[in-house]
């Protein structure tokens, strides 16, 4: 019996010193300075990093139609009939908000309202057309999903000036009376408030 409590000694020693030593070794590291694990952020001079976003409200001043101006029935009633209203609420190159409304005598009122962000300045993209989602009514039914493309012409402090072009819908139950166009573009002018 004496040989078998020397073995039992001799594993349980073994085993101390097999988990001991590389605790051992791990308890002897130096930990890191936090020289190496801390970053520097720096910003260029001209950098507007730290800058509040300025936020800009605009309205509508002026709307031109541009397509179709082939159509008899639009044409009649861009003179003096036609009025719009609305505003975009520009921040950091982002229309968080937005609603323009038209009212045409014979035609039923229409309003477009933004219903998520559209970014204007798309970085490393040529592309100057950006697509805005919104709900359509007309005549105070909403027409789902909406998608309105924008061309920005002039954006600055005082204007905002965009090409705007949307498909016409074909549901003569939202429209009331059925348009013979499928798509209608214009230029719209925001003056700063």
């Amino acid at each position: 019996m004496v040989l078998a409590g020397r073995s039992v000694r001799t594993i349980g020693v073994v085993a101390i010193v097999s988990t001991a030593l590389p605790l051992g070794f791990a308890g002897c590291n130096s930990t890191p300075s936090a020289d190496v694990q801390a970053a520097e952020l720096r910003a260029a001079v001209d950098s507007d990093l730290l800058e509040m976003p300025v936020v800009r409200v605009y309205d509508v001043s002026d709307t031109q139609l541009l397509s179709p101006v082939d159509s008899p029935t639009l044409r009649s009633l861009i003179d003096d009939r036609v009025s719009t209203s609305g505003y975009i609420v520009l921040e950091d190159g982002v229309i968080t908000e937005a609603q323009y409304e038209v009212r045409a005598e014979g035609l039923p009122d229409a309003q477009f309202v933004l219903s998520e962000p559209t970014v204007l300045r798309r970085q490393d993209s040529e592309v100057d057309t950006v697509t805005a989602t919104g709900s359509l009514s007309v005549d105070g039914s909403v027409r789902g999903t909406t998608n309105v493309r924008l061309t920005p012409t002039l954006l600055n402090e005082d204007t905002a000036e965009f090409d705007v072009t949307m498909s016409v819908p074909d549901n003569p139950l939202i429209a009331g009376t059925e348009l013979p166009l499928d798509e209608i573009s214009a230029h719209l002018v925001f003056a700063a408030r």
